[in-house]
């Protein structure tokens, strides 16, 4: 790869680039997500008039929202049960306490993924267990997953990064041979499909994420856990209010559990959200559908690949950079693409084992637990132990997006990629002056 000063004497003959003094694609900023509107304002207005008559200060067991919440997410994503909890970490946290795990055993996860999707796993004094990913998707690879089970599994979580529904077929297939649950953390994931079906109720447990980031929320943050299975549902229940006896016929608490109750005013947000997260995610599918189209001409800058036969919903875009095919860096390229007025991540470096808390082992004091309780987690290797996560996240930019986007921010997008291609691509031969 040539140094970037030997590149600065090769671009005359293309359009300067902002970074190096030329004219921006784009000046004016990127429109802002308006996720809330004015049918959320009516009906928290509403709730506000019935509980300034009624009383009961947006309690969750003094209400109807959270319940009609619960059965209408149910029903979108085709599963029996459903129940509300106050984030995504709780709602992955309330799915692994409704199996009851032991101490000792062993999650297998994505290594690419939110925090708030590993430390439930340690809170219950479980080992994490990394498998490697899909370097075109960052989601699990089914090998790698078959390849870390070992007699102390007791589940895996299948997250759905970017809005890219896993392969799940493999996975279950996997995890049903060895009797293993399977959780899909569906928390960038609202609406994707695969094969058909909505991801969250393919698994044996679908946990999301409802703050305010995601394709639809509950009012800043919430969460929700579905399931099929009745044993599992009434678990979750328990578990997210500390142990309640929710049909038992036992007066006081059961087991060990959290306080993660939903409050009427965030489900009364949530149900109008749930209304309109359809047209989001069909919005998103026609924005990247339009972007690739446009994009087709260049040859070392693409979308993050899909497999076959899923329907991603796009929480942002993945971009895959090949360098070999460039004459700058990674990094280059994504402060290129930044002075055109696009806003990019240069990579998406979310490699839990990679941060200070694991690392560190910083969890329960000083004590290095769960790792220092059980000899066979000592034993496990984490540095390194996912090359294809740690090639995925070096090769791909991150381009936040969102429904509100319309054809011109496309139109930029894949004109600012042309621009800085041209640029960073392989020389061309000079036209003969005879």
């Amino acid at each position: 790869m040539a140094s970037e000063k030997v590149v600065e004497q090769r671009r005359p003959s293309f359009e300067r680039l902002a970074i190096d003094g030329g004219t921006p694609v784009r000046t004016a900023p990127m429109p802002p997500r308006l996720l809330i509107g004015m049918e959320e304002r009516q009906a928290v207005m509403d709730l506000f008039d019935r509980e300034m008559v009624q009383g009961g200060g947006f309690d969750r067991y003094r209400g109807t929202e959270v319940d009609a919440y619960e059965r209408e997410f149910a029903a979108y994503f085709g599963t029996k049960f459903a129940t509300s909890v106050s984030s995504g970490t709780a709602a992955i946290h309330t799915a692994l306490g409704a199996l009851h795990p032991n101490p000792g055993q062993e999650v297998i996860s994505a290594p690419v993924t939110d925090p708030g999707a590993i430390m439930p796993i340690v809170w219950l004094n479980c080992i994490p267990v990394f498998a490697d990913v899909d370097p075109g998707t960052f989601n699990l690879d089914p090998a790698s997953v078959a390849a870390r089970i070992t007699e102390r599994t007791c589940a895996i979580i299948v997250t759905h990064l970017v809005g890219q529904p896993a392969d799940l077929d493999p996975i279950m297939e996997i995890a049903r041979q060895h009797h293993l649950p399977v959780i899909e953390d569906c928390a960038q994931a609202h609406g994707a499909r695969y094969k058909g079906r909505l991801v969250g109720g393919i698994g044996d447990i679908g946990a999301f994420s409802l703050m305010g980031g995601k394709h639809s929320t509950s009012g800043g943050q919430g969460g929700m856990v579905i399931t099929n299975n009745e044993e599992i549902y009434w678990d979750a229940k328990r578990f997210a209010d500390r142990g309640k006896p929710f049909n038992s016929s036992e007066r006081m608490n059961l087991f060990l559990g959290m306080n993660y109750r939903m409050t009427e005013l965030e489900a009364t947000i949530g149900r109008v959200q749930l209304q309109k997260l359809e047209g989001i995610v069909k919005r998103r599918r026609d924005l990247v559908a339009a972007l690739r189209e446009e994009m087709q001409e260049l040859d070392a800058v693409h979308l993050g690949k899909v497999i076959d036969n899923v329907d991603p919903a796009y929480w942002f875009l993945l971009v895959k950079v090949d360098g070999f095919k460039l004459r700058a860096s990674h990094d280059r390229f994504a402060q290129a693409l930044a002075a055109e007025g696009l806003p990019v991540t240069p990579r998406y470096d979310y490699l839990i084992y990679e941060s200070p808390w694991f690392r560190q082992r910083q969890t329960f004091g000083q004590s290095g637990w769960p790792w220092a309780a059980f000899p066979a987690a000592q034993q496990i290797k984490y540095e390194g132990s996912c090359p294809k996560a740690r090639r995925a996240i070096d090769t791909h930019m991150v381009i936040p997006f969102h429904e509100n986007y319309g054809e011109q921010e496309i139109t930029d997008i894949a004109k600012a990629l042309r621009k800085i291609e041209r640029a960073y691509g392989p020389e061309r031969p000079a036209k003969s002056s005879t």
